[in-house]
């Protein structure tokens, strides 16, 4: 989906104008997470968040949006230092470039000014619900850690992708449904975790496609969904298609619960981000 042609495009073209120009008080630093935040994104919950809500969006919501990508892309430099990844987007991890400790550095300042931005709002309600959610991500991590080189059950594998990828978007989509005029706002919850699972079963799957020799996931004792579906470490095609029958489980949860909604373009994309899912 080429993210130039999405009615909401000028919406995510503005958040990631502001993300590039916060105030970060340490020059040496501000180049660091401004080469980090420059590198191509799909911002995928800014996009599923300003499509959900037919690109109405309000200052509060931004905030929101902001706030998310923050708390995203210090995940992402704080899952590089503890895999030891060498690159992300195709650019020397911070990490690599520098070292541990300027990494978890700039992945703290991340989460303190999305921090900011989510005190602006002046609401406790949502604090909360961000808090509650990094606080998931932290375990969600860790479950990860105490689980390496085990084979999970699914049960097992579906809470930790639920804590560590899902409960963002989750946070993320409820969090502006309160600055909307949608009046059941847990439904868009449920439809942004389910949406938030799928789309994390997916990257595992990707990452498994490639090969034992070179999926991260394996080499590094993390098994995902093919693995456990199979109870096996070995590339075979049945893990791949009963892998994408568990996408598509959660994709169809997801459109469930939109397939009342007004048929627009917005829908129309939303629907074609879902089936991108498992097709």
């Amino acid at each position: 989906m080429n993210l130039t042609l999405v009615p909401v495009s000028n919406h995510l073209e503005c958040i990631k104008s502001r993300l590039l120009n916060l105030n970060v008080d340490s020059s040496e630093l501000k180049d660091i997470l401004y080469n980090f935040l420059s590198q191509e994104s799909k911002m995928i919950r800014s996009l599923l968040a300003c499509l959900f809500f037919k690109g109405n969006i309000s200052e509060e919501q931004y905030k929101i949006l902001i706030a998310t990508e923050l708390i995203h892309n210090a995940s992402l430099i704080h899952d590089d230092t503890i895999d030891g990844s060498l690159l992300r987007r195709g650019n020397n991890s911070i990490n690599s470039k520098y070292d541990n400790k300027l990494a978890v550095i700039a992945g703290d300042y991340l989460i303190s000014l999305a921090t900011k931005e989510l005190l602006e709002l002046n609401n406790n309600d949502i604090i909360k619900i961000f808090f509650e959610t990094i606080s998931k991500m932290c375990i969600g991590e860790s479950q990860q850690y105490f689980s390496k080189d085990k084979i999970p059950t699914l049960e097992e594998y579906l809470i930790k992708t639920q804590y560590k990828t899902a409960e963002l978007f989750k946070a993320c989509m409820f969090s502006t449904a309160l600055y909307s005029d949608i009046k059941n706002t847990n439904e868009v919850g449920e439809f942004a975790l389910n949406f938030g699972i799928a789309f994390q079963i997916k990257n595992d799957l990707d990452d498994y496609k490639k090969g034992l020799e070179n999926s991260q996931d394996i080499k590094g004792g993390v098994y995902t969904a093919p693995v456990i579906l199979l109870n096996s470490i070995e590339y075979n095609d049945v893990a791949i298609e009963k892998t994408l029958d568990l996408i598509h489980n959660y994709c169809e949860k997801a459109k469930n619960i939109i397939q009342n909604y007004k048929d627009d373009i917005y829908k129309g994309y939303l629907i074609g981000l879902i089936d991108k899912l498992w097709k």
